[in-house]
């Protein structure tokens, strides 16, 4: 969700911006319109939290050269490891350097969504000539990917290697040592489901998550499911399934390691939630962020639950007005996490245990634009894309 481009003053102020960020080692600590304060000292899983992030810092990362200007975090793993896409190509990261992950012929885009401990990748990979997808684990070191048999897209990989994901058919199903370990199902003799579901996430107790579409009163209606851990049963729905006329749709995004569910349910509008085991109980809603409206979404929790995380785009911001941002939840009041400009925006899609935040965020300059510092007085150009960066949020003392 890229907003449209910031005026020229502030576009000047954010090449401002960006020469103090880049003398600063590329790294911005939050101000105080730039993040809210947590009002209480629990955690999503019920520990005492270490602290309420409420000074996070931004890091921004390197961008493969080209003209293809989205780039973004999508997973975090050890030793300052992080990967995702940059151009539409999967990446990964060493601190701030980013490298491509070698393609086999005739793949030519794609994104990693996860890393274990144990530096394993998995992703999807696209063939931008049909937009056929395929499912791929990964190694830094490799001299290619392995594709997974029959996958079709790879969401997750937990320390032990099980991959979750969707095979051809799109049912959700497991790998493990590049072979189907489960074939995930679904219970037709409760009710009728659409003909298409997926795993998103899978923790190291071996529960899966995925969502996938129920015919309920009369409509068709999205879905959260679960699956318990080495369990050959069905997928259990995630309450409330839905009511007469409601028309909501409920949607999974991650599990941490004592089986918290976090994501969303949707109306006309996203509104971000949370389920506990034994999942026998509707969803807790968390307000959204202050000033942003009522719409936002939880995309990601670190495995130790510490750190929820997510966006609010507030996508009906005028003229001047505060775009999208990235935010983390902690127990108490949800954090916006800081922006590259007051204009631009940013998202959150992964969390790692020890306080780190991955994702983008727009705001800078793009190089290639002519309105730049040197040549202050070029026109600006209101169709010209708005760059994002892969970003990195430090969340000081929260992890």
């Amino acid at each position: 969700m890229i907003p449209g481009r910031p005026s020229q003053g502030a576009r000047r102020a954010s090449c401002i911006l960006a020469a103090g960020i880049l003398a600063a080692g590329l790294t911005v600590a939050a101000g105080p319109s730039a993040t809210a304060t947590a009002t209480a000292t629990g955690t999503p899983d019920g520990r005492a939290a270490t602290g309420n992030c409420a000074a996070p810092t931004l890091q921004i990362l390197d961008r493969l050269p080209g003209p293809g200007s989205f780039a973004v975090v999508k997973a975090l793993g050890r030793h300052g490891t992080s990967a995702g896409s940059s151009g539409d190509v999967p990446v990964y990261w060493t601190g701030t350097e980013v490298h491509r992950v070698p393609l086999p012929p005739g793949y030519l885009a794609g994104e990693v969504a996860a890393i274990n401990r144990h530096g394993l990748m998995v992703g999807t990979l696209r063939t931008p000539s049909t937009n056929a997808t395929k499912a791929f684990s990964f190694r830094i070191g490799s001299a290619r990917v392995r594709l997974l048999p029959g996958g079709i897209a790879a969401h997750d990989v937990n320390d032990f290697g099980v991959i979750a994901g969707v095979r051809s058919g799109n049912t959700g199903v497991l790998w493990k040592n590049n072979t189907v370990l489960r074939n995930l199902t679904v219970d037709t003799a409760t009710g009728e489901y659409g003909g298409s579901f997926t795993a998103v996430g899978i923790n190291n107790a071996g529960t899966v998550i995925g969502d996938g579409t129920r015919y309920i009163e009369g409509e068709w209606v999205g879905v959260g499911l679960v699956w318990k851990a080495a369990m050959p049963g069905h997928a259990r729905t995630l309450l409330p399934q839905a009511a007469p006329n409601e028309g909501y749709s409920s949607v999974a995004t991650d599990i941490s390691r004592t089986g918290r569910v976090v994501g969303h349910r949707l109306f006309t509008w996203g509104s971000p939630v949370h389920w506990n085991r034994p999942y026998t109980q509707p969803p807790t809603g968390v307000a959204g962020l202050p000033g942003l409206g009522s719409e936002g979404y939880f995309t990601a929790i670190s495995p130790n639950g510490r750190l929820t995380v997510g966006y609010a785009p507030n996508r009906w911001a005028g003229p001047g007005e505060e775009r999208g941002a990235a935010q983390v939840w902690t127990g108490g009041t949800v954090i916006k996490l800081p922006r590259l400009d007051p204009l631009g925006t940013a998202e959150a899609h992964a969390a790692a245990d020890d306080g780190r935040i991955g994702g983008y965020a727009t705001g800078l300059p793009d190089p290639e634009d002519p309105e730049d510092p040197e040549d202050p007085e070029a026109p600006e150009d209101p169709e010209a894309p708005e760059s994002a960066y892969p970003v990195i949020w430090r969340c000081v003392g929260g992890g």
